[in-house]
């Protein structure tokens, strides 16, 4: 990015307060075309404003040696021939944004600078200035940029000091976790990470980047590390740089290198067909690529470098690319690459259309780094700040107040219970009397949830004594009320197990959003409504009645509500067919979020020794491979529903020895953990003559 200045009075001296008038209604900067100097010789300014300035570089205006406003050129040069000689004078012009004006902000940083070089004003060098030099007035300048952009972004942010002080408190506990020694560690890693990736990037600047360094078959060795580049920033930098997996398959990298060494795929043309491209046309389409990925590393700006990322049309593995950029610069970015992005940045700033993923990645990470002190840019610091987040998005993305009742479905054995637990130890920094955990069963009613007239002892007389007692819902709503400032989470496993509408009863309206108690703001827009034991209960001593009630109002009706700061969350395994249990008024009021089989933490599994397997790769083709067979229509038919979760496959861990997993351990496994389950699926659908047949043909695709 380059800076100038600019001083945009003509010979008459205009004033301070005329020019920014021009800036704020024209939006222009400007000069004569055509001017000499006092020996008739042509002054090159307009030629450099012309050709030399470009879309994107920073401008300070000022008027003489005083700063006026820091602008962003958006055009490119154009003459106007309507102007006002006492006013915008100018007819060379470009038009501009107002980055910010000068203000006792920047006062400070022009006194330090011309402090630090010992001069008493900036240089005024002539009416346009290229700041290529070092000098207090470009070290101005430049520091003059950084501050008002970090001020626009933190401006722009709607997290309160609250919730900022809870973001700290949870990124320290977080933080301090690790250890002086991991911290050691991962630096070291990260920088051989770097110091590989520099190795591609030194071949695409050179002009020496191949077809066989883009993509390739991973048992090559290219002498590359992770042998090809779409393998690098795929698999071989994901542990400490994060997960850029796109979406589908290796097809998503525009090219791809078939099982035959000779024979490519390309834009997704016809996968099956592996002699459809051979290394001749490959090498001609990747002529492009080539182009695009030197551009980008010889792009000076980083947001020229993001637009090129995002605006790339042949390659769809958009976090692939997001991700070569990251490590290209790797202290000025998230290390997330999808959706996740989005959001983090509805967390901190709402929602924006107009920035990209990657841009919402580069704003992320300057606001979070200004609330949280991060001074320090090492990788290690970057590296648990960019899990900090993902951890904070994945948290985030269940619960919003716009919907605040979830329902995690899928397959037993995805970890739906363990990343609810995960989540909420997380956002409640481990205070467990802001989480409620229960289990629906066919018994469980609403006496149990809401209130009802249970036995709670016995008389004097030898007979049962029955009293209004609170269920655990409304209990855990009391609780919440009266807690306004912080967040609530009351959790129901196995929700389809009950009789759903039963259970909630007249509370089922309550939890939508629209009709929430709102206790957590002092307009207190209140949402309260009598339970069919409101009128019992307002018969009863004061004492009792204040202990059970939730509210009482000023003539003594007792109401009931959901505050506004408690989420629900169910979780199902929908295997069992009981979704059906939730009837279309229920559905409509959940978020639904589908957890299935997580193959990257498949890709992670380890041995007894703590190693990774060496052909961990392949055993995840073979457990999608099996998955593939349950749920496809082509094979079982069963439904996604039906397939493993990735927590059986996992337990290959307990069961193999070496570091690379033996075919007859994935038969053991099979027999033992995955077989049993299988045949009770089979038996819905399969008579028994059948399931034996169909048990062989599912182990057969479980194999290596």
């Amino acid at each position: 990015m380059n800076y100038w200045h600019i001083q945009l009075h003509p010979n008459k001296k205009m004033s301070s307060e005329t020019l920014k008038e021009i800036l704020i209604n024209k939006k222009v900067i400007g000069m004569g075309s055509y001017w000499e100097d006092k020996n008739n010789n042509e002054v090159q300014d307009p030629r450099y404003f012309r050709n030399d300035m470009k879309i994107g570089d920073i401008v300070m205006v000022r008027n003489g040696s005083d700063p006026i406003a820091l602008v962003e050129v958006v055009s490119d040069a154009y003459e106007e021939e309507n102007i006002d000689e006492e006013f915008d004078w100018f007819d060379l012009r470009r038009q501009i944004e107002i980055i910010g004006f000068h203000t006792l902000d920047s006062k400070k940083i022009l006194t330090d600078e011309l402090e630090k070089y010992g001069k008493k004003h900036i240089q005024a060098l002539g009416t346009l200035t290229l700041c290529n030099s070092f000098n207090a007035t470009n070290a101005f300048i430049t520091n003059w940029y950084k501050l008002l952009k970090l001020q626009n972004i933190m401006n722009s942010m709607i997290l309160s000091n609250t919730q900022k002080d809870q973001l700290k408190i949870m990124y320290n506990k977080f933080s301090n976790s690790y250890t002086d020694h991991i911290r050691l560690d991962l630096d070291k890693r990260a920088m051989e990470i770097i110091e590989g990736f520099d190795l591609y990037v030194d071949k695409i600047r050179n002009d020496d980047f191949s077809l066989d360094d883009y993509t390739n078959r991973q048992a090559n060795d290219t002498g590359l590390p992770g042998s090809y580049l779409c393998n690098f920033l795929e698999r071989r930098s994901r542990e400490l740089f994060g997960s850029s997996k796109p979406a589908g398959s290796a097809l998503s990298f525009g090219i791809k290198a078939d099982k035959n060494e000779n024979s490519f795929t390309i834009d997704k043309k016809d996968p099956d067909n592996f002699n459809k491209n051979n290394r001749e046309e490959a090498e001609l389409e990747f002529e492009k690529y080539k182009t695009f990925f030197r551009n980008v590393v010889n792009s000076s700006k980083i947001s020229q470098q993001m637009k090129l990322i995002e605006e790339c049309n042949f390659i769809s593995a958009k976090q692939i690319l997001r991700k070569f950029l990251v490590l290209s610069h790797p202290f000025q970015f998230i290390y997330a690459y999808n959706d996740r992005l989005d959001d983090l940045y509805q967390y901190f700033f709402s929602d924006d259309q107009s920035l990209s993923k990657i841009e919402k990645s580069f704003h992320i990470n300057v606001a979070v780094k200004q609330i949280l002190n991060i001074n320090q840019d090492t990788y290690a610091n970057q590296i648990i700040l960019s899990r900090f987040l993902w951890k904070l998005a994945s948290s985030q993305s269940l619960f919003s107040k716009s919907n605040p009742n979830v329902i995690l479905y899928g397959p037993p054995g995805t970890g739906k219970t363990y990343k609810i637990k995960q989540d909420l130890e997380f956002l409640t920094k481990g205070d467990s009397s802001r989480v409620k955990y229960v289990v629906f069963h066919p018994s469980y009613g609403y006496e149990d949830f809401i209130e009802g007239i249970k036995p709670c002892g016995v008389t004097e007389n030898g007979n049962l004594k029955f009293e209004l007692i609170n269920g655990s819902f409304k209990e855990f709503c009391k609780l919440a009320k009266s807690r306004p400032n912080e967040e609530f989470y009351f959790v129901v496993d196995e929700i389809n197990r009950a009789n759903l509408s039963a259970v909630f009863g007249e509370t089922l309206v309550s939890l939508e959003s629209s009709y929430r108690d709102v206790v957590s703001n002092q307009f207190n827009d209140r949402h309260l409504f009598s339970t069919q034991y409101s009128s019992y209960q307002e018969h009863l001593e004061e004492k009792k009645k204040v202990e059970l009630a939730y509210e009482i109002s000023e003539n003594g009706s007792v109401l009931f509500g959901v505050p506004d700061n408690l989420y629900f969350i169910g979780m199902m395994n929908n295997v069992d067919k009981n979704i059906d249990s939730f009837d279309l008024a229920l559905r409509r009021r959940f978020k639904w979020i589908y957890f299935g089989c997580d193959y990257d933490v498949i890709e992670n599994v380890k041995s007894k020794k703590g190693e990774l397997f060496t052909n961990r790769l392949r055993y995840v083709d073979a457990c999608s491979s099996l998955n593939e067979f349950i749920s496809d229509s082509k094979y079982l038919g069963l439904g996604k529903s039906f397939e493993f979760g990735h927590s059986l496959y996992l337990k290959i861990s307990t069961i193999e020895k070496q570091k690379h997993i033996q075919q007859k351990s994935m038969d053991q496994l099979f027999r033992e953990f995955l077989l049993p389950t299988l045949n009770e699926y089979l038996r819905a659908y399969y008579d028994e003559s059948e399931i034996e047949k169909k048990s062989e043909e599912a182990q057969n695709y479980f194999k290596l």
